[in-house]
């Protein structure tokens, strides 16, 4: 099979899952398919990279952000799931005595983000989305844990709400830091003497 035809395999079978799950997310992560590093990797660059460019339209930045979007938002987002999978492996191992497949973790990881990924489309608009968006992530994320990895609930549920929990606070942080920079410059943009021209 070439090189052609195999990509148009893996895009066709991504089709075929990614719109069930759209629907019914709660209901397919339960259920994720078995693919195969390339091809995960394959629906990780379509997805972030796509939901990258679009939020950078959304927000109406330059059209060399939007191009940088498509180029960073892949990587950047890659490493934040490999993080968060290594996270979530250790922990089972440690605290629950259960080790999992990596791939089959981090393609839940994977799916399970994808509402977070939709929801930072309009992040610059509604900054409160994130929050939603990563709640509705937790949640799949205990579904997938426990249906498709056996892992206990109480630890799962454990660990998704200290995670939760930081995440808020840096958010929260953050959104106080933004806002006060905003009010110190509208603050030191209004004290700026006139200069008048010619004197």
């Amino acid at each position: 099979m070439s090189f052609k035809e195999k990509l148009k395999t893996d895009l066709k079978e991504i089709k075929n899952v990614l719109i069930p799950f759209l629907r019914h997310p709660m209901t397919e992560i339960k259920s994720l398919p078995d693919w195969a590093w390339h091809r995960i990797f394959l629906f990780q660059i379509i997805i972030t990279a796509s939901t990258g460019v679009l939020a950078a339209l959304v927000d109406r930045k330059s059209t060399f952000s939007v191009i940088a979007s498509m180029i960073v938002s892949p990587i950047l987002t890659l490493l934040m799931l490999g993080i968060s999978s290594l996270f979530f492996y250790y922990c089972f191992q440690i605290f629950a005595s259960h080790t999992v497949s990596f791939r089959k973790l981090f393609t839940i990881v994977l799916f399970a983000n994808v509402p977070q990924f939709i929801f930072q489309i309009l992040n610059g608009f509604v900054p409160p989305i994130t929050l939603i968006g990563m709640a509705f992530t937790a949640l799949l994320l205990l579904v997938g844990f426990v249906e498709n990895l056996r892992v206990d609930r109480k630890l799962v549920i454990r660990l998704l709400a200290a995670l939760y929990a930081i995440f808020f606070a840096v958010w929260l942080a953050n959104l106080v830091s933004n806002s006060h920079l905003e009010k110190n410059w509208h603050s030191e943009k209004d004290e700026a003497p006139e200069v008048e021209l010619g004197k």
